[in-house]
């Protein structure tokens, strides 16, 4: 399995989970458990959560992928741009 695919499982478990707590959460607020306020909160509050967390999760991965390219040697843009500009030099 590639890394990719278990980002898309983890998304797809999430989005599946916020589906469930929303229901959850209309339950309660029909039975008169919580106010509707609470739970908007709630769930609003969940959502930064979610986003701050994707956010951290992708400058992860990116700092992943730029160590596994040093590692490899490979060349980044800046390497050509930076050879670009010695053979106009020269």
């Amino acid at each position: 399995m590639k890394a990719v695919d278990f980002l898309n499982l983890g998304l797809g478990a999430a989005f599946l989970a916020k589906d469930k707590v929303e229901g959850l959460f209309k339950e309660m607020e029909k039975r008169g458990e919580i106010s509707k306020e609470d739970a908007k909160k709630f769930i609003d509050d969940a959502k930064a959560r979610a986003e701050k967390e994707r956010k951290d999760l992708d400058a992860r991965i990116q700092e992943k992928i730029k160590k596994a390219v040093q590692e490899m040697g490979l060349a980044t843009k800046e390497d050509i741009e930076e050879l670009k500009k010695l053979i106009k030099a020269s």
